[in-house]
């Protein structure tokens, strides 16, 4: 087996830029696992597919590739990712009539006079480029309407009741205990055509009425149109519901995440796009590159100076996080840059040396190179002993919750969904929140993780590998990964362990930023051997847990962590592994254990503080 030698991770080329995606890896290190343990014309296999960075290296390379995914925003954005060039008059034109459309739906809001010159006194007109507003709440202390502005800002969590009589004004409210009224609109921001700098205009009654009259014209023109704005509601029994308090913040319907002006713009260019006579293949690029913009024009935006040169980002966090204080970005700005995204994307293809070939089923890829399909592998058909190698970036336990964040584009794109109706219940991922109809825990994302990669043992040719990368401090999401792989029958390799860093300039987000925040991922290398996966032993949980403690303890300690945190987590996991997977391999086939009662997610704090063993 060739060894694998950690790289420096590169940042995403053009067409992992084409859309949103949630924890996409590094293309320049599946593409060297890729290289490493395959060979061209190969079939691989990614059973969880997700941002399509196995798929497009693997095609790009010569590979013949099989993807599987229950989401189907993911499958969605794969298909286009890999797109070449082909009739790039066509999707120009039809860019440049959407273009047009967009400046007509504008042409009734004024542009902003951002400064004067004092010799000719001819005003400086810009278009605004986004709208800072801020909600409107009742004060749960005195009942009056309050903004939550950063202006009325304390810290995270606690802001000033303009009522000067309430003790919310002396002191502080939490917005999360104050019911949403409304959205007040605060200043424009545009960029000088002279200057080239920013400037803000603060809203006056002026503005305000430029505002209420552009949004009367685009009822009106969705009114001509004979568009209905549709509600579709967000389920309670979610788990982003409970961790994202949406219902509290008035956030009840996918279309709450818009502005009242941005939801009618967006619905009126989508009814564009969907009457332009093109060829389906220009549509669904134009689809697209509309599915993309949706990702800035929706209330998630906010600006911070340390972030994005003080302009509009959104989706800082793996979470529908919909801060006070907010942005309603300009349509017609968000969709120019989403366009220029996808152009460059199939510019970029057009350099390499592959074709597209789609297939719909698996006896297809005799003649074609690339398989993708919106379901999991264990409903698929393929062949036993058919795949030459797996390489995959399976979920990470409650990290990210895929399908629930990728819903936020379903409203918008379930018409281009190869299927319609998304199963929830076999997704492999853990909630947060616990104690709510259909929420999931660390067993069920073992049991579901089990289900696909027993298929995978299934289908993977004798001596095949599979290669995936993983990095969780929830000591249970890991055991349940490793379980679920070593139940499926798979060996680990011994030489099979690496640890890859990841994008150096990537790591600004919530979920990284931190000192001590995992950043990269551990490289693990699992084998179908030909000879059988026997049992070795027949140890009890107890007598498990009381060996799995013993090494946790050995390897494991604040100060050693201090130095070389990856170092230690690797010998650790060198040692643990062959009884992880001794243990698996004695379980019973439905696998029943009461392991992730013990192994919570504060587990490794405990000991990383000191104060593992206290509290048991």
């Amino acid at each position: 087996m060739k060894l694998y030698i950690p790289i420096e991770a590169k940042a995403h080329t053009p067409p992992y830029k084409i859309h949103r995606y949630f924890a996409r890896r590094p293309w320049n290190v599946f593409s060297q696992l890729l290289d490493l343990y395959s060979n061209k014309s190969d079939i691989v296999l990614d059973p969880f597919c997700g941002g399509g960075v196995t798929i497009y290296e693997g095609l790009k390379n010569g590979r013949k590739m099989v993807g599987f995914d229950l989401n189907p925003l993911s499958i969605l954005i794969v298909k286009n990712m890999i797109k070449k060039e082909t009739d790039n008059d066509s999707i120009n034109q039809a860019y440049t009539k959407l273009k047009e459309y967009l400046e007509y739906l504008y042409s009734e809001y004024p542009q902003i006079n951002i400064s004067t010159d004092k010799k000719t006194l001819k005003p400086t007109l810009a278009v605004e480029e986004w709208n800072e507003l801020a909600s409107e709440a009742e004060c749960n202390l005195c009942g009056q309407k309050t903004i939550l502005s950063n202006e009325h800002k304390i810290k995270n969590g606690r802001y000033r009741c303009q009522n000067k009589k309430c003790e919310g004004n002396k002191e502080y409210i939490e917005p999360k205990n104050c019911k949403r009224v409304g959205q007040i609109y605060l200043s424009s921001f545009a960029k000088s055509p002279i200057t080239k700098k920013y400037y803000a205009v603060n809203f006056d009654d002026k503005r305000q009425k430029a505002i209420l009259d552009h949004i009367k014209f685009l009822n009106a023109e969705i009114k001509n149109n004979h568009i209905s704005i549709p509600q579709d509601k967000i389920p309670l029994n979610w788990d982003r519901q409970h961790e994202d308090l949406l219902h509290r913040k008035g956030i009840i319907h996918f279309q709450d995440f818009f502005t009242k002006r941005n939801l009618l713009i967006n619905l009126l260019l989508l009814n564009k796009i969907n009457q332009l006579e093109v060829d389906d293949s220009v549509r669904e690029i134009l689809r697209v590159t509309f599915s993309s913009s949706l990702r800035d024009t929706n209330i998630m935006s906010f600006t911070h100076q340390g972030w994005q040169s003080g302009k509009p980002t959104t989706w800082s966090k793996h979470a529908y996080w919909v801060p006070n204080q907010f942005c309603e970005v300009n349509v017609m700005d968000a969709f120019r840059k989403a366009y220029s995204r996808v152009k460059s994307a199939l510019e970029f293809n057009s350099t390499f040396d592959y074709e597209v070939n789609n297939v719909n089923d698996f006896s297809g890829l005799k003649k074609g190179n690339v398989l993708l399909q919106s379901n999991s592998i264990e409903d698929s058909n393929i062949p036993k002993n058919s795949v030459d190698t797996i390489i995959t970036d399976p979920p990470y336990g409650s990290n990210v919750q895929y399908l629930e964040l990728s819903h936020f584009w379903y409203p918008w794109n379930k018409d281009l969904y190869d299927k319609k109706n998304v199963n929830f219940t076999k997704e492999a991922v853990s909630n947060r929140k616990k104690n709510f109809e259909g929420s999931k825990g660390l067993k069920e994302y073992e049991n579901n993780l089990f289900r696909v990669f027993n298929k995978c043992f299934e289908v993977l040719k004798p001596n095949g590998l599979m290669v995936l990368t993983f990095n969780n401090k929830d000591i249970g999401a890991w055991l349940a990964l490793m379980i679920s792989i070593f139940r499926s029958g798979f060996k680990f390799k011994k030489e099979g362990l690496f640890f890859q860093s990841g994008v150096k300039n990537y790591r600004q987000t919530a979920h990284t930023k931190y000192e001590g925040s995992p950043y990269g991922d551990f490289i693990y290398v699992f084998a179908k051997d030909a000879e059988e996966n026997k049992k070795k032993s027949n140890e009890t949980e107890e007598e498990f847990i009381e060996k799995l403690d013993s090494l946790f303890l050995k390897h494991i300690n604040p100060d050693k962590l201090k130095k070389d945190h990856n170092k230690v987590i690797k010998e650790m996991v060198l040692e643990v592994i062959p009884l992880v997977s001794d243990f698996a391999t004695t379980l019973p086939t439905n696998g029943k254990h009461t392991l992730y009662e013990k192994y919570k997610k504060n587990h490794l704090d405990k000991i990383y503080s000191g104060k593992y063993g206290k509290n048991k």
